[in-house]
């Protein structure tokens, strides 16, 4: 039988009940403005959402149908932003499924044997809370310490510093364009009160029913009685109120934006105005640094928890098909034939 088709012990609360000390953390720092504002920096979503699809993509072996796309994803976003994921390993209607938890809490010693999780899983009304052993969860973490090989460390963490240079620059900037936005219109010292006997009644009124059509009003030359010396130098020259965001400001917060993605993994160059070798060289180096690497981890991981052979596979043929390409030509001009030479750059296509 398998270690995790076990009953564990399982309690189910009412959503008013008592949350987790995770769950109470984040919400006490939420409402004392203590929360972390680096996950909402556009940095790490398209870090988080890139991984979160890349993963969803696998075609997938093995796994006794648990791992689907959506188990995939979820873990994807979860590694960059929270830096560790966990799902129970439960049996329902005859099937494994994989049941995503918002907090966990781990005892035991250093042996990983000996550990057990105290996980809570939330719906609309209830919560779930298992009791179990190491062996009835996939956990997977990303940045671990050797003190806590049990908690993962998002990227986000390690680079605090950057993170949070990102969050400010872009709160800066976000600050900036919620001020007010206006033209403002010099208008005479007695402008008037905006009664019927406001002198300037029926130009405020065209003015605001302009909407961008063509408005005749009255030419300021004159001075408005005043003479011609009194009349405003620019006739109806309105004078701009709104952002203005200083290139230093743009030039920190575009700096943060790809160092933020370095440090998740992601080659900047994937989101910048890169010419299509850099974009595909970008590709291939998260790829082959970021996305595979931490698919072998949750290979490694759901293989022994399901007591099934799990691999995830990623089309990563036309990801370097370029340098594929230069190289077949250098075997072929070098002697080789070209059999060989298409076998030894991997190709061949089957069929």
């Amino acid at each position: 039988m398998l270690f995790w088709s076990r009953k564990a012990k399982v309690e189910k609360r009412e959503s008013g009940g008592s949350f987790s000390d995770a769950v109470v953390r984040l919400i006490e720092n939420t409402a004392s403005g203590k929360a972390a504002d680096v996950g909402s920096v556009a940095a790490v979503e398209a870090a988080a959402g890139s991984l979160s699809r890349a993963f969803a993509s696998a075609k997938v072996t093995g796994g006794r149908g648990a791992v689907t796309p959506a188990f995939l994803g979820q873990v994807g976003r979860d590694l960059v932003r929270s830096g560790e994921s966990l799902h129970v390993i439960q049996i329902r209607d005859g099937k494994v499924v994989l049941i995503p938890c918002s907090s966990w809490h781990w005892e035991g010693n250093h042996d990983p044997d000996s550990w057990t999780v105290r996980a809570s899983a939330y719906g609309p009304s209830t919560s779930t809370t298992w009791n179990l052993g190491a062996s009835g969860v996939v956990f997977v973490g990303w940045g671990q310490t050797p003190g806590q090989p049990y908690v993962g460390v998002p990227p986000t963490s390690w680079a605090h510093t950057t993170a949070r240079l990102g969050s400010e620059a872009e709160k800066a900037l976000a600050d900036e364009s919620a001020g007010p936005i206006a033209n403002l219109l010099p208008v005479p010292q007695d402008g008037g009160d905006g009664e019927d006997d406001d002198p300037l009644a029926t130009l405020k009124s065209d003015i605001k029913a302009g909407r961008g059509r063509a408005v005749l009003v009255e030419t300021t030359a004159a001075g408005w009685g005043e003479g011609r010396a009194a009349a405003p130098s620019g006739d109806w020259t309105p004078k701009r109120l709104g952002p203005d965001m200083t290139d230093t400001q743009a030039r920190i917060a575009q700096e943060s934006f790809e160092r933020t993605l370095a440090a998740c993994g992601v080659p900047p160059s994937l989101f910048t105005d890169a010419d299509g070798t850099a974009q595909r060289e970008a590709v291939r180096r998260w790829h082959l640094g970021t996305v595979i690497p931490l698919a072998r981890l949750l290979e490694f991981e759901l293989s022994a928890k399901l007591e099934d052979a799990v691999s995830l596979a990623f089309d990563s043929y036309p990801l370097d098909l370029a340098g594929r390409a230069q190289a077949f030509q250098k075997l072929v001009g070098g002697g080789m034939e070209i059999a060989e030479a298409v076998a030894v750059c991997g190709l061949m296509v089957d069929g």
